[in-house]
């Protein structure tokens, strides 16, 4: 079965703005010290090395910056997110 791509023109014969913007190159880069935060992260809340269980979601900052249709990710940052029912400091 052979699927027709979609046509690009619009009925003034010009190209569709959808098609304009499919054709921009975008990319996400990731600093590796962003990558070692998140996976260190995540490794400790699922393995029980956080105060949060390991069922808890994983929850963080990500800083970067963007230029245009460029996305760069340079540091990560933990939060710790409680579920609710969990008992807190504050519940003492």
């Amino acid at each position: 079965m052979e699927i027709d791509a979609p046509s690009t023109s619009t009925k003034s014969g010009g190209t569709s703005d959808a098609a304009a913007t499919a054709a921009v190159d975008k990319s996400i880069k990731i600093h590796p010290l962003a990558i070692i935060g998140i996976s260190d992260h995540h490794t400790r809340v699922i393995t029980g090395g956080s105060a949060l269980p390991p069922s808890a979601p994983v929850v963080g900052l990500l800083f970067g910056n963007q230029d245009a249709h460029s996305i760069s990710i340079v540091d990560a940052e933990e939060m710790e997110y409680p579920e609710k029912g969990l008992a807190t400091s504050e519940d003492s």
